[in-house]
């Protein structure tokens, strides 16, 4: 929510993304690239990532998955300007 009101546009894509994620049930990541085909899997260290494009990718979603656990954690939401810049790793 902190970061819609900081970029009200980013609203409602974000609000669709929650939607689709908290009905599915990935077991994998090849499920999340059957829901989302844009998304990236970035290994950071010995963490794994999956980086989804929100809004014609003007905004990134850095999430952690517990895919046993049912559970999508989201890291970092950031514009794609932010991302580029890569100082994101650091809040991570």
């Amino acid at each position: 929510m902190e970061f819609w009101q900081q970029h009200p546009h980013a609203k409602n894509p974000l609000l669709r993304w929650i939607n689709v994620v908290s009905n599915a049930k990935w077991r994998r990541w090849h499920d999340i690239k059957q829901t989302f085909n844009t998304a990236d899997l970035v290994h950071i260290g010995n963490e794994r990532y999956v980086i989804f494009n929100i809004s014609g990718n003007k905004y990134r979603l850095v999430t952690a998955i517990d895919y046993m656990g049912r559970l999508v954690v989201i890291r970092v939401a950031l514009t794609h300007e932010d991302y580029d810049k890569e100082g994101w790793k650091n809040k991570l």
